[in-house]
C-alpha cells in the first residue's frame, strides 16, 4: 500500500509543472506590449486575437521559438482555448530554459478581460 501511494505521489509531482493562470498579469503585460502567444487554431486564431498576438502551432511551439527567441528571460504571455491547453503550453516552454512565461488562460476571457467592446481593435 506504502508504495503504491509513493508512485501517486511521484506521478502527481512530475505532472504539476505549469502554473495556474494569471489573467491580471497577462493582462499587465500584454497591455506593457510583451508578446502573446496564441496557441489555438488557425481558424480560431482567424476569427480573432488579442494585441501583440502570434500564432503558432503547439507542436512547433518549442523548435519555432527557439529560433528567434534566443532571450530565455523575455516576458511571454501565452493562451489557447483552454486552460489546460494554455498551460501545457506554458509547461513546454519552461521545460525549454524560457523563464518568464505567464498563463493567460483562456482566449476568451482574456479578451473579455482586455478590452471592453469599445476597445476592441478588432470591432
Amino acid at each position: 500500500m506504502h508504495r503504491w501511494l509513493a508512485v501517486l505521489t511521484l506521478g502527481w509531482g512530475v505532472v504539476a509543472q505549469a502554473g495556474p493562470v494569471e489573467q491580471a498579469e497577462a493582462v499587465a503585460a500584454i497591455r506593457d506590449g510583451k508578446l502573446a502567444i496564441d496557441v489555438r487554431s488557425q481558424s480560431e486564431y482567424e476569427a480573432g486575437t488579442v494585441l501583440n498576438a502570434v500564432r503558432v502551432d503547439d507542436r512547433r511551439l518549442v523548435p519555432q521559438l527557439k529560433q528567434v527567441m534566443t532571450d530565455r528571460n523575455l516576458v511571454m504571455v501565452v493562451f489557447s482555448s483552454s486552460d489546460s491547453r494554455a498551460g501545457s503550453a506554458q509547461d513546454k516552454l519552461i521545460k525549454a530554459g524560457y523563464n518568464s512565461i505567464i498563463n493567460g488562460g483562456t482566449y476568451d476571457e482574456l479578451h473579455n478581460a482586455l478590452y471592453e467592446i469599445s476597445d476592441d481593435p478588432a470591432e
